[in-house]
Order: structure tokens, then sequence, then C-alpha cells
């Protein structure tokens, strides 16, 4: 799957898909580029074999 990475004028990477659609925003062109070809693309194409999310307890316990 082809896509660009362009630098938005807040400081942020963005990866973008052929048809400009926008996949994955990071810090660096780094993190952008391993997140999209490790995680967005494998999610897209239905062969991410990880988890994508942790699920915990969100439970406020005590007085506020």
């Amino acid at each position: 799957m082809k896509y660009s990475i362009k630098l938005s004028p807040y400081g942020l990477y963005t990866s973008f898909d052929k048809d400009g659609t926008p996949m994955t925003t990071a810090l660096t062109e780094e993190a952008c580029r391993f997140v999209t070809d490790n995680i967005r693309i494998p999610v897209l194409q239905g062969t991410w074999d990880g988890e994508t999310a942790v699920l915990g307890k969100a439970v406020v316990t005590g007085k506020l």
C-alpha cells in the first residue's frame, strides 16, 4: 500500500493513503512511518494479529 507523509503547520507528521485519507499522526516522521507500516496498514488489510487497545479498570475509589 502506497502512502505519503506530510508535516502539518503544527509540527505533526501525518500519513495519507493514496486517495488522500489521513491514516496516522505522530510527533516524528519515524514514528509515523513505523505505526503506519506495522499497525495501520496490517489493520486495513486484515492481517493484524496484535492488540490495538488495552482495557483497564475505570473506577474512582475514595472520597473526592
